[in-house]
């Protein structure tokens, strides 16, 4: 069968050491398609028309020169030029654009819609709304990435009736995987050699940077030997409580953390080998948390706030979960795990099982069979 994947059009191409949480998810997905026996094509916009081969994906890169927002146009309508081209019927599948539901039926191929943020382009203004409910509506088969972002897209956009199917983002478990040797580099390159609590993600309110920071102090008094590390971007998405202007990296140093910036995707691996537990204190809109299972792969036990995907991806086994908001209470959390070596071992191993749910391998086979359901494949 052939398969076509379409990137959004302002996020950086699929190959970029930039690229971000879409990209992989494509590149991953369109690999493990290919070991199916399929023919994939993946695209994404670019400075530069080129295809690429990346084992076995026909990677394209689709030249657009327009700026934002009329960028996205010249990039759907080249899309479509390049959709037409096929010789054969295709399922095309758009990770967060919507917009694309009018080029596959227009040309005769299926048509499925990958989503974690359920919003979209002006989806939280009401004089676009109908459109999008109409857009949505007329895909084959949308593909939320958890039961959370499936029932907070049908209540959001009245989607009772669609049809969906939970589509859970996968994990490369060549690349996250138990590595003590690596994990023990990277705390001699910070000097530290007492347990570490380790936050990767979006320096951020939304994503409860600044909870994690307030339930340390406390932490500390109790567990003085421990040391907290945050790694990831600040000020990404535009979102107002994470601008950069240094008071982040200020708070980070008041309570006595280690802020590492954003990793790169090549030592990223090493950094969730190098923590005793890792932290996700997110307060809103968690689809799925990717960077918790990622930890969970390479066995470093989970403590996450008891709020939307968490609650799919974080069994309480794997390490632990806490109120959404409540300081308090993942401090408590955090000293359980740092002060009780057996139970932390227990939940390494757990959460080593439980990330094997999320292997490329059981995603796309799943993914198979959500599409003969549908009549995708009929």
């Amino acid at each position: 069968m052939k398969h076509v994947h379409v990137c959004v059009a302002g996020t950086q191409p699929l190959l970029s050491r930039d690229g971000g949480a879409v990209q992989r998810r494509i590149i991953e997905l369109a690999r493990a398609q290919v070991t199916l026996g399929h023919d994939v094509v993946a695209c994404s916009a670019g400075p530069v028309d080129r295809m690429t081969n990346v084992d076995g994906v026909h990677v394209r890169e689709i030249r657009c020169v327009a700026p934002m927002p009329w960028r996205h146009a010249e990039y759907l309508c080249r899309v479509a030029a390049m959709i037409g081209r096929l010789s054969q019927r295709a399922v095309v599948g758009f990770h967060g654009q919507p917009e694309g539901s009018f080029i596959a039926h227009r040309l005769g191929h299926a048509s499925v819609l990958f989503y974690d943020d359920f919003y979209f382009r002006a989806g939280r203004y009401p004089v676009s709304r109908d459109v999008y409910r109409r857009m949505l509506r007329s895909f084959d088969l949308l593909l939320p990435c958890s039961r959370f972002c499936l029932d907070r897209s049908r209540a959001f956009w009245g989607l009772q009736g669609a049809t969906t199917s939970v589509q859970y983002n996968g994990v490369n478990l060549d690349q996250f995987r138990p590595d003590p040797e690596a994990g023990e580099r990277e705390r001699r390159r910070l000097g530290v050699s007492g347990p570490i609590a380790l936050y990767v993600g979006r320096v951020t309110e939304q994503k409860g940077t600044d909870l994690l920071l307030e339930s340390w102090p406390a932490l500390r008094i109790r567990v003085p030997d421990a040391t907290l590390v945050i790694a990831g971007p600040i000020g990404q998405f535009g979102d107002a409580g994470a601008r950069d202007d240094g008071s982040w990296r200020k708070r980070i140093a008041r309570v006595g953390g280690f802020y590492l910036g954003a990793v790169d995707e090549s030592r990223l691996a090493a950094v969730y080998n190098m923590a005793d537990v890792f932290v996700m204190p997110t307060r809103r809109l968690e689809m799925f948390g990717m960077a918790a299972v990622e930890a969970q792969a390479c066995g470093t036990p989970v403590i996450a706030s008891d709020h939307g995907g968490l609650r799919e991806t974080v069994p309480r086994r794997c390490g632990g979960r806490f109120p959404s908001g409540d300081a308090a209470a993942l401090s408590r959390q955090l000293e359980r795990l740092l002060t009780d070596t057996a139970q932390r071992a227990a939940c390494a191993e757990a959460s080593i099982i439980n990330a094997g749910r999320f292997s490329w391998d059981r995603i796309a086979q799943g993914l198979e069979r959500s599409y003969v359901k549908a009549g995708i494949y009929g």
